[in-house]
């Protein structure tokens, strides 16, 4: 009985110990969807999906301040609380291939 007791203990702190740091996995608000941004504390189904459409419509999010900011029904106090969120901007977009650099010299 005693070593039942102590096996359930030892499982007992093991998960204590690593369920947070299994919950520091970083979501990205550019790509992450209504499902995984519904888990994030503070957040409804419903303002999960208003998260993406906004990200849809206006384009990435450049933090977590401008994600309160255009997501009508969220504010600022939730999104500080968001530890494990992140906002990765895509690659700029170049108006040339990088293997084609425009010269100054115009053809005669």
């Amino acid at each position: 009985m005693r070593k039942v007791i102590a096996l359930g203990l030892v499982v007992a702190f093991s998960l204590a110990v690593i369920s947070p740091l299994l919950a520091q996995e970083k979501i990205d608000l550019n790509k992450a969807s209504v499902a995984r941004i519904a888990t994030l504390r503070g957040v409804s189904q419903q303002t999960a999906a208003a998260i993406v459409a906004e990200r849809v419509k206006g384009g990435p999010y450049v933090s977590k301040s401008d994600c309160a900011k255009r997501v009508q029904g969220l504010d600022r106090d939730t999104t500080d609380k968001w530890d494990s969120v992140e906002c990765k901007l895509p690659p700029a977009k170049s108006d040339h291939p990088t293997s084609e650099h425009p010269t100054s010299e115009h053809p005669k």
